[in-house]
């Protein structure tokens, strides 16, 4: 059994230990006494005059005080999800200023890494097509199979961890929500992320949501146009289309915004292009992967295209538990083919 205490976590959280800066914290590799080590990302919760500001160890000694029910609740449930492809969430300590969420460390760095970054690695299609099928199942267990669904709302590369034999793992739930019960009284709907990784037709809206239905109270949030025309409400679907452009990296090796793309245009928008313009395979295929794979790399992206679906009436998206069997469907192993319509 792991034992963690509050002091040599906080303890290891300092320069020298630094291994990722994101928007909301850095993230640290702590390493135990015995020789384990953990990822612990260090979340600042207010903002100095000069802007986020780093604060020493024994700030986040953990007060109750400064805890809020449902940050609890959802530390608790997060904590609580074991799946082979869901880095696990050890624990959480919060103080004043910060909070810091431990979970265990993954040798192979982010797909993101592997993909884009110096530690960029030849990857083969076999590999790809594995962390993608391992990455959906994750989703689809945080989706369909926890006993309250978690929309991650970040889904991106750089979310997607590899532990040592590359399998991947879904990390970083900074952003993630838990869907509580429509009966918990008032609640609201919304979602943030990555550019690039966002569907199209996002502002900002004015919306209350209550049982009474009293406009009494509102809340400035981003809606995305496509969803919420359709279903009137901001789900897991959100999700899905950032997956879609995951799966576009891994096909095109390209991250979701280039140059080459053109002003304000993105990945999706680049390759519908291409398939519009009936452009060859090899404009659109990272070169990497071996001509030889290059009819199964055409079925992932199918799929793909069907995540980023424009047109959501003729063409709604899958659900996670549809895309697992659609991609389980595209193994280069097998020699069944995929149509999605």
């Amino acid at each position: 059994m792991l034992k963690l205490t509050e002091k040599n976590i906080t303890n290891g959280v300092k320069s020298e230990n630094l291994i990722g800066k994101g928007g909301s914290g850095n993230v640290h590799k702590v390493e135990l006494n015995g020789g384990k080590k953990l990822a612990v990302k260090h979340i600042w919760t207010s903002d100095s005059s000069n802007g986020k500001s780093y604060r020493s160890s024994a700030t986040m000694l953990t007060k109750s005080k400064f805890r809020s029910q449902e940050y609890d609740a959802e530390v608790t449930a997060l904590s609580a999800i074991r799946h082979v492809n869901v880095v696990k969430l050890f624990c959480s300590i919060t103080s004043e200023d910060c909070s810091l969420l431990v979970y265990e460390y993954l040798l192979n760095g982010s797909l993101w890494d592997k993909l884009h970054s110096c530690q960029k690695i030849d990857m083969s299609w076999e590999l790809r097509y594995a962390v993608a099928l391992g990455a959906a199942r994750g989703l689809k267990y945080l989706h369909h199979g926890c006993d309250l669904p978690v929309i991650r709302r970040d889904v991106k590369s750089s979310n997607i961890f590899l532990d040592e034999d590359w399998k991947p793992r879904i990390a970083d739930f900074g952003l993630a929500k838990i869907v509580q019960n429509a009966s918990g009284g008032d609640w609201t709907h919304f979602i943030v992320g990555t550019h690039g990784y966002i569907a199209p037709g996002m502002f900002f809206l004015y919306l209350f949501i209550s049982d009474s239905l009293k406009c009494t109270n509102f809340t400035t949030i981003y809606v995305l146009v496509a969803e919420y025309a359709y279903t009137c409400n901001i789900n897991e679907k959100c999700d899905v289309y950032s997956f879609g452009v995951v799966l576009m990296e891994l096909i095109t090796g390209k991250r979701p915004l280039e140059p080459e793309f053109g002003e304000n245009k993105d990945i999706v928008h680049w390759i519908y292009t291409n398939l519009e313009n009936n452009a060859i395979l090899d404009e659109v295929v990272d070169i990497n992967i071996t001509d030889a794979l290059k009819e199964d790399v055409i079925k992932v992206l199918r799929i793909a295209a069907h995540c980023t679906a424009k047109i959501l009436v003729l063409r709604p998206r899958p659900s996670m538990r549809m895309l697992v069997q659609l991609l389980e469907g595209a193994d280069p192993s097998k020699l069944t083919d995929i149509i999605v319509h």
